[in-house]
């Protein structure tokens, strides 16, 4: 299924649309619009209902809820459209993704950080769809995309009683509390501060793995992953 050719067309619709993984979680659509032929027409969410990357979860008289079917297809989603976002071939960055994941799975922070910065290196500032996005917010969605299309449980903007996390990043043996901000913007102190000041670890330590604070600093002008800071 993952090689169809419904799959094959998705590059080139992205490459029509800006295309925000995050919402298509639990959307919602109108009846009439997966009625449509026309996929173009109906947006993002009737073309990833008709290729089967969405499913109906729920539907009631005011219309349907979509969703990804299962964690899976939802990682397929990610993998397929990293490329297109990061403007990259997909043989680029399979071995930098490798890497990646394998360093935060095992707690190699500084490596999965060279890794990442390796993967985002320029993206926000040469991507043309995401210029009406601030700065941060290219960073947080580039980001989040990497790390779902390598397989991990990725949280964006989670909301606890002291604030909002800008990512939560979850393997088997370790928690991340992420936050991002801008060289200008205080950067990676401002980030572990915000993260300690707020206790936004304190939430995950009753879960067994161990739970670390990152704070990454990047470029205000779009050209990458700076620098970062870990705190425990």
């Amino acid at each position: 299924w993952a090689s169809s050719g419904a799959t094959s067309l998705l590059p080139k619709f992205i490459d029509n649309a800006e295309l925000r993984l995050s919402k298509f979680e639990n959307c919602s659509v109108m009846r009439n619009t997966l009625e449509l032929s026309d996929v173009t027409g109906g947006g993002a969410e009737l073309f990833l209902y008709q290729s089967g990357y969405l499913t109906i979860k729920e539907s009631d008289e005011f219309g349907y809820i979509l969703g990804f079917p299962n964690e899976e297809v939802k990682q397929a989603l990610y993998e397929t459209v990293l490329p297109a976002l990061a403007m990259r071939s997909e043989n680029e960055i399979q071995s930098l993704q490798a890497c990646l994941y394998r360093y935060l799975g095992t707690g190699q922070i500084d490596e999965a950080m060279n890794s990442l910065k390796a993967l985002i290196a320029d993206v926000p500032y040469s991507n043309k769809k995401l210029a009406s996005m601030d700065m941060e917010e290219r960073y947080r969605l580039i980001i989040s995309t990497i790390l779902n299309a390598i397989g991990l449980n990725v949280e964006v903007e989670k909301m606890i009683s002291t604030g909002r996390i800008d990512m939560t990043v979850k393997t088997s043996r370790y928690i991340y509390v992420i936050e991002l901000k801008l060289r200008n913007n205080g950067g990676k102190e401002a980030d572990t501060e915000q993260i300690l000041n707020r206790q936004y670890m304190e939430p995950f330590k009753a879960d067994k793995r161990k739970v670390i604070g990152l704070g990454i600093e990047l470029d205000e002008e779009g050209k990458g992953l700076l620098d970062w800071k870990r705190k425990e």
